[in-house]
């Protein structure tokens, strides 16, 4: 009775100590392990809004500006060789019409039913579009890649394999390879380009199956990028 505890009450402050002494570890350890468990959820969804941000914007990127193409054959010789890679300006030609001397990408064949100009309103040129950046297009609408000779309403002919425009010589400021042929005359209709390679004797162009409607075009070619010895403009 002098100043000690009674026995039951020295018991109860005994066990309550280890108690509390345990449980804090036990506390800390949880709210370690969550914090760990949180930080590589976080980790992951930074990375995945990162991957899905670009890919959105390299989406974008090729859809409404520039997309990279390779040269499948020798048919643009000796300007561009089969296994260039060229960069296309995809928005050039929202704003005007191609031109004579530049070098488009286009999907054609005269075969392909599911080949057509773009539609007028703008769900149709919408879809269109979707289509042609998710590839989801005709099996035979392939791209193509040639030079315009001829726009809307000019008269195109060849004379021993030299290109006559509307009755003139056409002043040629790139290299070529000359068959020798004559074709035309012949007037490239309304919303279309005749075109034709710069290998003119190993060229599938508008001299076989015609001119290319102006909604069929994926837009100008600009530039060389690869390979590295062979950078230029085009």
């Amino acid at each position: 009775m002098s100043g000690h505890l009674p026995p039951s009450f020295a018991g109860v402050e005994e066990m309550e100590e280890p108690g509390e002494r345990s449980g804090a570890p036990v506390e800390v350890s949880a709210e370690g392990g969550g914090g760990s468990g949180h930080r590589w959820l976080g980790a992951f969804l930074e990375v995945a809004v990162l991957f899905i941000t670009a890919l959105v914007l390299a989406i974008f990127l090729q859809a409404f500006f520039i997309k990279p193409y390779m040269i499948p054959s020798p048919s643009m010789e000796p300007t561009l060789t089969e296994g260039d890679r060229v960069m296309v300006d995809r928005i050039t030609y929202h704003f005007r019409k191609p031109r004579r001397g530049e070098i488009i990408v286009f999907r054609f064949n005269p075969n392909d039913p599911g080949n057509r100009t773009q539609g007028d309103n703008a769900l149709s040129r919408s879809l269109d579009l979707l289509a042609e950046v998710l590839n989801v297009t005709h099996q035979e609408a392939v791209p193509f890649i040639k030079r315009v000779v001829g726009v809307e309403g000019d008269i195109v002919e060849l004379r021993g394999g030299e290109l006559y425009v509307n009755g003139s010589p056409y002043p040629a400021d790139y290299e070529f390879v000359s068959d020798g042929s004559d074709w035309g005359p012949a007037e490239v209709p309304e919303g279309t380009v005749m075109v034709m390679g710069d290998n003119r004797p190993n060229s599938n162009d508008s001299r076989r199956w015609g001119f290319v409607p102006l909604g069929a075009i994926l837009g100008r070619a600009i530039f060389i990028w690869w390979p590295p010895g062979r950078w230029s403009g085009l």
